[in-house]
């Protein structure tokens, strides 16, 4: 998982609802420097911190953690959450590895 694709859809994300970092740090509970370093690529963002811009953004999150969306819309519900739910999984691990 390339965390810098994350760092960037942040930033991105930020820009477009107009916030500065200050606000959108607070907005997402980490400090202004946490949040510079994840946008550089310096850092890697919490699971918490990718959940809270998820809910207060309404992001998804397959855009948030890999730049693209799932395209199989006739896919059943469940199998998305499923599917999210490894994805989430999967960074929790890489976080730890890391």
């Amino acid at each position: 998982m390339n965390f810098n694709v994350i760092g960037e859809n942040i930033k991105r994300l930020r820009k477009i609802h107009n916030y500065n970092q200050i606000e959108f740090a607070k907005l997402i509970g980490i400090s202004q420097g946490s949040l510079s370093d994840i946008e550089a690529g310096k850092s890697k963002p919490s699971i918490d911190t990718v959940i809270s811009i998820h809910q207060y953004l309404g992001c998804s999150l397959e855009w948030l953690l890999k730049g693209n969306e799932d395209s199989s819309s006739s896919v059943e519900p469940h199998k998305i959450n499923n599917k999210l739910d490894k994805e989430l999984r999967l960074f929790e691990t890489e976080l730890v590895n890391i």
